[in-house]
């Protein structure tokens, strides 16, 4: 069956107002004889019709005009008071012309007299189409009111112009936007608008395109009253006529500059996000990232054109990090929100990096978390470069050694470690034995090649878990724990000890190394690591006083004198600038005749409250300081003054001798100062002896060779003292121009008893004889030694028997008293002078 494609018509809505039932049923019936689809309802009272035209929408109302208590304009005046358009129609037999005037002039649409029903169709036809065309009409204002105040009310400017562009109208917000009023652009074209910032070809592409019928959409810059220019996004639209002719254009306009700078922020932004080496991550709560920058992609090794939502936060952490992240940072974040710190992350090699990490929240509108930002950066230089810093806080530069602050950590711990587990821990104290010797001789590189070599050797003699620590200069720390016994301490000195019997090589020079060495153990000798190193050092000092390469344990009596050495050592600093240094005299005299003909000048410190103080407490804390260097210049200056005091009083040929010690004579002035202390005191030549130990001069023979010809060159003339007890040979003896040797008194002690120093006192006047050196004999302190040593032909003594060592007013008195006695008196001469 086909379906109808005539439009349904809705029926018409007629509602009727007569009181005559017969006469209702005649206009029923005339309605559909006119062919009108109706519903209808029929009232007869004021109340009835009341309520019918109250609750139902009616199209058309036909009304009587005489109804019981009521006429037809009474109900006219109720019904347009609450519908104004609808149609309403007199149908009555009985009103007037004039009666029928005044109810159309009341608001009646027409009338219809009874007996003229074939009036009903057209007068209805009409009514109803009117209504429909003044309902149309209503509706029309009614959306043109709404639109009038939209374009008022909106936020977006909207000017509109006739067809050559000038302006007839401006809303409110046009002048919001570009300042201008209505009034003073009225009639004007948009150019005042245009800013010098945007080709003029682009406005007139704007115009060509409206111009020829089509709507433009865009972003152009305008230009504001003020002269501040601002992006506007522009709507322009044509409105045609009912010929389709173009009679105006509407311009809307709404000010993006905002949004245009917040975009370009982003691009920015953006840009900067992926040119940034630090990685920037952007997660869902749940855990998928929705975003991650280049750098990100680049250390992740994650394609710039992979779908990054299948990757979840924890697959870019390590396993324990995950978990730490899931766990604890996470939350941390939802309650503070912001968590900083440090952590670690896998790269695309699956290889742990450590970051510097961000994690901060993002919460919407409604304060629910949005998403999480992260952002990461990778602190591996940092973390080498504080590892490096550390190391260098930590060891030493040139051995790479641990250095103190290293050493009392590591002390501490191995402390900690024993006291657990009942055991002792060790440290040795080594002091490089002639150190000075090999910087002087082979330069500093070479010392400071000397000392990597020395720290590798002391690694390589020990275990890993053992400590060896530069202490500074040309001293070492050992620590080592784990230890049951004192043997097993011992067991430890010797393997390293041992390790040094090789020599080591240094520019092609084999250089022997040995150490003096003081040992304190835990938990003997103190509980400490400062304590304990205390103990240590001064054993050490213990051992350095032994002579090289000697090895000393802490002992009590030890503490005691190290600080009485402290005291000493800084009363000793001040002993200079107090005068309290002063030299004693002990005379050489000739073996046969008796004759003084010179003297050896001793130094002695005469301490305000101590007294005299021995050389053997004072003279090792001088050379062990850098006093000794002040002090020896002080003594060769003082012993030249009393020269000059000698020769005053007659005795132009007594000779002096001054010890000088390996500081002194490796001191690069030390030849200036002893140039200049003869030059001073106009000292005679070979009246200035200086006396060296042998040694002294084997240390570097080359250079004291050198140093001792520049000296005899100046007229001063040098001895070996103590000579015997070192190491030098017949050949290096030969090279020396040295005028003398000192027979050391260990060998003269026991000449008359012991057989071999006998035989060496002889061999060495022997040499002496055939070197043409003189000989000085020390320590002679019996009459016996002295007939031996004339035996013996020693051309010179020196010792308690002829006299003590004493003051320079004593001096001159043995030498006037001296001056009355003959060969004669010779040997019974004893302490004349003492």
């Amino acid at each position: 069956m086909a379906r109808s494609t005539q439009r349904e018509v809705a029926p018409v809505k007629v509602l009727i107002l007569e009181d005559n039932r017969d006469d209702a049923l005649l206009l029923l019936d005339a309605l559909e004889q006119s062919g009108f689809q109706i519903e209808s309802e029929c009232v007869d009272n004021e109340p009835a019709f009341v309520l019918a035209i109250e609750n139902k929408q009616w199209d058309i109302v036909l009304s009587d005009y005489q109804l019981p208590g009521f006429t037809g304009k009474r109900a006219l005046a109720l019904f347009r008071e609450i519908n104004e358009f609808t149609p309403f129609v007199l149908v009555s037999g009985t009103i007037g012309e004039e009666l029928a005037v005044e109810i159309i002039k009341a608001g009646a649409n027409d009338y219809i007299l009874k007996d003229q029903l074939g009036r009903l169709k057209p007068v209805i036809s009409r009514e109803l189409r009117e209504a429909a065309e003044r309902t149309k009409s209503k509706r029309n204002e009614s959306l043109l009111r709404q639109l009038s105040r939209a374009v008022e009310q909106t936020s977006d400017s909207i000017f509109i112009t006739d067809v050559f562009g000038h302006m007839i109208y401006a809303n409110p917000a046009f002048t919001l936007q570009t300042g201008y009023t209505f009034h003073t652009v009225e009639g004007q074209t948009p150019e005042f608008l245009f800013s010098s910032n945007q080709k003029f070809d682009s406005y007139f592409h704007i115009w060509q395109q409206v111009s020829h019928g089509e709507r433009y959409r865009g972003v152009i810059l305008c230009r504001r009253r003020d002269g501040s220019v601002f992006h506007e996004e522009l709507s322009v639209s044509p409105l045609f006529d009912s010929e389709n002719e173009i009679i105006h254009f509407v311009f809307t306009g709404r000010d993006i500059s905002q949004r245009i700078e917040a975009e370009e922020s982003r691009n920015q932004l953006a840009s900067i996000l992926e040119m940034t080496p630090d990685i920037v991550a952007m997660m869902e709560p749940s855990g998928p990232l929705i975003y991650l920058n280049g750098a990100g992609r680049r250390l992740l090794g994650i394609a710039s054109n992979a779908e990054i939502a299948k990757f979840y936060i924890k697959d870019i952490f390590p396993g324990q990090v995950a978990s730490f992240l899931s766990s604890t940072i996470i939350p941390h974040v939802y309650r503070d929100g912001a968590w900083a710190g440090e952590t670690e992350l896998l790269n695309a090699r699956g290889e742990t990096l450590p970051i510097s990490l961000v994690v901060l929240e993002h919460k919407d509108n409604d304060g629910s978390t949005d998403y999480l930002s992260l952002i990461a950066r990778d602190i591996s230089e940092r973390k080498t470069f504080e590892a490096e810093l550390q190391h260098r806080a930590t060891h030493d530069a040139l051995t790479n050694l641990p250095n103190r602050f290293c050493l009392m950590e590591r002390f501490h711990s191995s402390i900690d470690y024993a006291t657990r587990r009942g055991d002792m821990v060790a440290v040795y104290f080594l002091d490089l034995d002639d150190f000075k010797r090999v910087n002087d001789s082979l330069g500093h590189a070479a010392g400071d090649e000397l000392l990597k070599q020395i720290s590798r050797r002391l690694q390589s003699s020990l275990r890993p878990s053992d400590t060896v620590a530069r202490h500074g200069g040309d001293e070492f720390v050992i620590i080592v724990g784990d230890l049951t016994n004192l043997d097993a301490v011992m067991s430890v000195w010797s393997k390293v000890r041992k390790e040094f019997e090789r020599p080591i090589m240094i520019n092609a020079h084999e250089v022997y190394v040995s150490f003096s060495t003081g040992v304190a153990v835990y938990p003997h000798d103190g509980d400490s690591p400062q304590e304990l190193l205390r103990h240590a050092d001064s054993a050490m000092y213990t051992a350095k006083l032994a002579g090289s390469d000697q090895c000393r344990f802490y002992s009590a009596d030890m503490q005691e004198q190290g600080r009485e050495h402290l005291l000493l050592e800084a009363e000793l600093r001040r002993a200079l600038e107090l005068q309290e240094f002063c030299l004693f005299y002990q005379p050489q005299v000739d073996a046969k005749t008796g004759k003084i003909v010179g003297f050896e000048a001793l130094l002695r410190w005469q301490h305000a409250l101590r007294g005299l103080v021995s050389p053997g407490d004072f003279i090792p804390l001088l050379e062990k300081s850098s006093l000794i260097i002040p002090v020896g210049e002080w003594v060769i200056r003082e012993a030249c003054r009393f020269h000059c005091r000698l020769r005053d009083a007659g005795f132009t040929d007594i000779r002096l001798a001054v010890n000088v010690s390996a500081f002194q004579f490796i001191d690069k002035d030390f030849y200036n100062k002893v140039h200049g202390a003869i030059s001073d005191f106009d000292i005679p030549e070979d009246m200035l002896e200086l006396e060296i130990t042998e040694n002294l001069v084997m240390k570097d023979p080359d250079n004291a060779a050198q140093i001792l010809q520049s000296l005899q060159q100046i007229g001063v003339r040098a001895s070996m003292d103590d000579f015997g007890t070192g190491y030098s040979s017949l050949a290096y003896l030969k090279r020396f121009p040295v005028a003398a040797l000192k027979i050391d008194r260990t060998f003269v002690r026991d000449l008359t008893i012991d057989n071999d120093d006998a035989a060496i006192v002889e061999a060495t006047l022997l040499v002496a004889q055939k070197l043409g050196l003189e000989v000085v004999a020390e320590g002679v302190e019996t009459k016996a030694q002295l007939k031996h040593l004339q035996t013996l032909n020693c051309p010179f003594i020196q010792g308690f028997l002829i006299s003590p060592p004493v003051h320079e007013d004593a001096v001159l008195v043995m030498l006037e008293q001296h001056q009355l006695l003959d060969e004669n008196d010779w040997p019974s001469f004893s302490g004349a002078g003492a």
